[in-house]
């Protein structure tokens, strides 16, 4: 049976302005009925998934989370997964350049672990309203992690700042690690991985060979845009219109553009 596969961004694409359209949900609720596949490319970890899911009542094909480093299937099962060394996570945490950050995140498949954890942080604000499975520690703490840390995320005041952290990662530690800015936020897995090698290799360990479409919105979202001719939607910025084969005013106009 022939079927086609659409894996969708989340903040700032499918979830916008902290929530979900109606038009949205019932697009990909008639996708999925139609036999196709949707799913998720995120870099959000899948704790920090799972509520909004569950509040929505959106059930998915698949989970690409952390930028690509861990997937799962519909069923929560993980089917792919990447892991940082813990020597390099040291070496990261203790970075005299990051100190910038409102908050060290230690993303485990499961669990987040938190560090230095500033007021002005986003985990503040967004945590009593999903009550997303995150674990305070203290410094002391970070060498002695005992679950696969899939991804490292920092969060800075601007833009401006987040992106001036991933290129002196990039440029540091390039060998170990790749930095990716998103709006504020830095994303760091492990180097050669990001959103297209998880669309990639979520295609390859269920040998999906048929239509596949991608959209995003954000400069982490490139890479799988490039790589498969991706969408966008009208609220991205220029930079990354520029790269998208089409521009959609949401998730759900793209599905039905191509049912």
């Amino acid at each position: 049976m022939s079927f086609k596969v659409v894996a969708s961004d989340f903040d700032g694409t499918l979830f916008r302005e902290q929530k979900f359209s109606s038009e949205d949900l019932a697009a990909i609720k008639n996708w999925r009925a139609a036999g196709n596949k949707f799913g998720l490319v995120t870099g959000r970890c899948y704790p920090m998934l799972i509520p909004h899911l569950q509040a929505a009542d959106l059930k998915i094909d698949f989970a690409i989370c952390d930028n690509g480093a861990i997937i799962f299937d519909g069923a929560q099962k993980i089917i792919f997964e990447t892991e940082i060394p813990k020597e390099t996570l040291l070496e990261l945490f203790n970075e005299p350049f990051l100190k910038k950050s409102l908050h060290f995140l230690f993303e485990a498949a499961d669990e987040v672990f938190c560090v230095n954890v500033k007021e002005n942080s986003w985990v503040v604000t967004e945590r009593p309203r999903w009550e997303f499975f995150l674990t305070f520690i203290d410094a002391a703490q970070v060498k002695s992690l005992s679950k696969k840390i899939n991804q490292f995320a920092l969060g800075f005041g601007s833009s401006e700042e987040a992106q001036e952290a991933a290129d002196f990662l990039n440029r540091n530690y390039g060998e170990k690690i790749f930095a990716q800015k998103n709006t504020r936020s830095l994303d760091i897995v492990i180097a050669g991985m990001n959103k297209a090698r998880g669309v990639e290799n979520l295609l390859n360990f269920y040998d999906w060979r048929g239509e596949v479409y991608v959209i995003g919105d954000e400069s982490n979202d490139l890479p799988m845009i490039k790589k498969f001719g991706g969408c966008t939607v009208s609220t991205a910025k220029d930079f990354v219109k520029r790269e998208a084969s089409a521009v959609f005013d949401s998730v759900g106009a793209m599905l039905q553009n191509f049912s």
